[in-house]
């Protein structure tokens, strides 16, 4: 039996200028209403077109009261992306706190950072503005270099690119074996943080200055070569300091039949004026001086050079920082050691650690101990299982990087260089 006229009222349909939008409750629930009596014997199609509306939007309508029940029967708005207020953190504020000149907190945690600046906003609402607004700012790991260098240095390190640029790892890099000493404080491991953008840690604005090591520092030798790198570290300086006590002589005692009280504790008084210091003893190695170095550190280079002399027959160099214990500011036993071997030192300039592949290894092996869990006491065994873990291939990708950072110092008149790898 099919409905009359008055069971199925119809509704003019909406006009054009509304075409797409959501029409009103009454028109929805008079189609539920609808629907429900006669989709037994009707098509969804036919119901639709008898209550001049879309077949598309008859069947939405269904979806959403199968999706969400009676709260179909309502008025339904596209949902918007900006509910609630409107947030207080600005672009404007987005861009001062990345700019150093503005923001001179940005190695702080973002916290800090904002009760600097007294800005009352939740540090994760900060957090996702500065995506939204910067090109990814957000807080990263610092990058360093050394403090600033004079401008003799940089003429050396100028010169010295101009005169490696050129050559290749077969005829020269390969025969040099980088050496260095460095001192690991594990209680200065934690890295310092910076607010800025993405990709731009290398920005000279982005570049922060190592701080100082406070902490117990442990001291530590290698050797690196294309070929070959040391297998175990050197620890030295392990020599400790210690405190000599003179022997005290006895405390007087008393006379009671031929002085009196006050003639005693003057005598007392007198015993402890005379009472000899403690003496420090310092272990003259832990000064570094160049007599430690070439009994300890120097002979352990010059066996290295040796062994890879027999493996890789060529002209080998040493390589060695600026230290005076080194002994090539002036003539003295570390000299006359390397002499005796017909061991030459590779001309290398102050303050360039990252002009020494081995500093690069010292990279690698702070980043991997940052990562470790340990006791104080297991340091050195921490120290020695990164050191083994580090591969050939790690050493030579940095060795490769010479040539190319030889060529950044003509360019750039001899400015530190620093990238991901070093």
């Amino acid at each position: 039996m099919a409905p009359t006229t008055r069971q199925i009222s119809r509704i003019t349909p909406p006009p054009d200028n509304n075409h797409g939008l959501e029409c009103n409750t009454i028109q929805k629930t008079r189609f539920f209403d609808v629907y429900d009596k006669y989709h037994e014997v009707k098509s969804i199609r036919a119901i639709c077109q008898e209550n001049s509306i879309n077949d598309r939007t008859g069947r939405r309508w269904l979806q959403q009261r199968r999706d969400i029940g009676s709260a179909a029967y309502r008025r339904h708005r596209p949902r918007s992306d900006k509910l609630g207020r409107r947030s207080q953190v600005t672009k404007a504020m987005c861009k001062a706190l990345i700019d150093p000149m503005k923001n001179p907190v940005r190695d702080r945690p973002l916290e800090a950072q904002l009760a600097y600046h007294n800005i009352p906003v939740g540090r994760r609402q900060v957090a996702r503005k500065l995506k939204k607004y910067t090109k990814g700012g957000q807080i990263y790991k610092a990058a360093f270099v050394k403090k600033d260098i004079s401008q003799q240095n940089h003429d050396e390190r100028y010169n010295y690119g101009v005169e490696h640029k050129d050559k290749t790892i077969n005829e020269f890099w390969r025969y040099i074996l980088f050496t260095d000493e460095a001192h690991i404080d594990p209680s200065s491991l934690i890295a310092l943080i910076i607010l800025r953008e993405r990709r731009k840690r290398y920005n000279t604005e982005n570049i922060a200055q190592r701080p100082a090591k406070t902490g117990v520092r442990l001291h530590i030798a290698a050797w690196v070569t294309w070929d070959a790198k040391a297998e175990k570290l050197e620890f030295y300086n392990d020599e400790e300091d210690y405190t000599v006590h003179p022997p005290m002589p006895p405390k007087p005692r008393r006379r009671p039949r031929t002085e009196s009280e006050d003639e005693y504790q003057a005598r007392v008084q007198e015993w402890e004026a005379l009472r000899p210091h403690s003496a420090e003893v310092k272990i003259r190695g832990n000064s570094m001086t160049q007599k430690y170095y070439t009994e300890r550190l120097l002979p352990v280079y010059i066996n290295a050079i040796e062994s890879q002399r027999e493996r890789v027959p060529g002209p080998w160099l040493l390589q060695e920082d600026g230290d005076p214990s080194h002994g090539k500011r002036k003539r003295g036993l570390a000299q006359e050691l390397k002499e005796r071997h017909s061991i030459k030192n590779l001309q290398h300039p102050a303050q360039s650690p990252d002009l020494n592949p081995i500093e690069a290894a010292w990279n690698i092996l702070k980043q991997r101990l940052r990562r470790r869990i340990f006791e104080s006491e297991e340091v050195k065994k921490v120290l020695e299982e990164e050191w083994a873990k580090i591969t050939q291939e790690e050493i030579q990708d940095r060795i490769k990087d010479m040539p190319d950072r030889c060529s950044t110092l003509e360019s750039t008149g001899g400015k530190p260089i620093k990238s991901g790898k070093w």
